[in-house]
């Protein structure tokens, strides 16, 4: 078996696996998430847009969670993280 079948990988910027890369668009580093991206897929107004969504927010509430969503993004939170780090 040759190896010259296989097309030839493009570089990472340095990042080694954390960085992926498909069909010539970087994803991102993929180590941790964004509250975001965490926010807009597991979000309270993301789970109301959707029938699936709105059931696990009404079992949620049937169980008695105190937190019906992950905390996501807040208001002006990238404000608060530039002050932290001055």
């Amino acid at each position: 078996f040759s190896g010259a079948a296989w097309p030839a990988r493009k570089p990472t910027s340095g990042r080694g696996a954390l960085l992926v890369v498909a069909g010539g668009n970087s994803l991102g580093c993929t180590l941790h998430g964004t509250r975001r991206a965490r926010a807009r897929t597991s979000g309270f107004r993301a789970r109301l847009q959707t029938p699936t969504g709105r059931k696990v927010l009404k079992a949620r509430r049937a169980k008695g969670r105190k937190y019906l969503a992950p905390a996501g993004a807040v208001n002006g939170w990238n404000r608060e993280k530039k002050k932290s780090l001055k």
